[in-house]
Parts: structure tokens; C-alpha cells; sequence
């Protein structure tokens, strides 16, 4: 009898927190509306550039990110190309090499300026594009001279 009434319970609390759960995720379109996923997919497709605005420490995004990334190599094959801010401009040797294969993963992180949420958020979208041989730009401004311009202003550059 004591053991049924452990099942049922645990039965019942695991129905109903999964019953709970909300998505993850809610997209939205330009007009804020809610949109699915395939309708978003649908209507970027055939689009030049895709455009995905994140927060650094949110692990969603960067799997939906990666989702997305999937969803279009499987349209676009080889001809896909990846830009990142995670990765300054500096390091685009470093990159270049770590996807072709000529330097270790290991030394690549060694070497380039990574974010502490690498392994978990941004690695997984490098590995995809080294797997399926991507082209991928590191495409944020280098951290020395994002500190001239935030102590000095931005004539410094000049």
C-alpha cells in the first residue's frame, strides 16, 4: 500500500509539472505578434542576411542560435556563413586555423579571447560550422580598442 501511494504521488507531481512547463522560448515578428518557429524559419529562408540580437549569458538563445543555424545549412549547404561578436576580429587567425583544422580546439581557446560561457553557449555553434565546414567571422571590435573608445571617446580612433 506504501509503495502504490509512492508511485501515484510521484506520477501525479511529475503530470502536473510537465503539464506546467511554458516554451522556452517566444518569438515574435516585426509587428510583435507571436510566430512559431517554422513560420520564422519560413519567412528567412531566402533572406541574404539573418540577423539574431541575444543576451551574452542566456543559454536559450545560443541553443536556438544553433537551431537556427541547422534549420538553415540544411537550405543552404557550404554557402552558409557565420558572423559572431563572441569572437573579436583579432582572433580571426586563430579561428580560421582552429576550423581548418590546423590548431587544436585547446589551443584555440587558449590563444583567442573567449567568453567564461563558451564551452556551454558558443562552442557547440563552432563545432557545427567546423563539422560542416563553414566559413565563420569574428565579427566584434577588438577588447583594446572598445576601451580606448569607452575611456577616451571615439576621436581616439582617428
Amino acid at each position: 500500500m506504501k509503495k502504490s501511494l509512492i508511485i501515484i504521488l510521484v506520477l501525479s507531481f511529475a503530470s502536473g509539472f510537465l503539464n506546467a512547463q511554458d516554451k522556452a522560448y517566444q518569438i515574435y515578428n516585426k509587428d510583435g505578434n507571436k510566430i512559431s518557429y517554422k513560420t520564422m524559419l519560413f519567412k528567412m529562408k531566402n533572406a541574404d542576411v539573418v540577423l539574431f540580437g541575444e543576451n551574452h549569458n542566456d543559454p536559450i538563445s545560443h541553443w536556438l542560435q544553433l537551431e537556427l543555424t541547422k534549420s538553415l545549412y540544411e537550405k543552404h549547404g557550404e554557402n552558409l556563413m557565420l558572423g559572431a561578436e563572441m569572437l573579436e576580429s583579432d582572433d580571426q587567425i586563430q579561428l580560421d586555423e582552429y576550423l581548418l583544422g590546423f590548431i587544436r580546439e585547446k589551443d584555440f581557446e587558449k590563444e583567442s579571447k573567449i567568453w567564461p560561457n563558451h564551452k556551454t553557449d558558443y562552442k557547440p555553434l563552432l563545432s557545427f560550422a567546423k563539422e560542416n565546414n563553414l566559413y565563420f567571422v569574428a565579427t566584434n571590435i577588438p577588447r583594446r580598442f572598445a576601451n580606448m573608445v569607452y575611456r577616451l571617446g571615439i576621436d581616439t580612433l582617428e
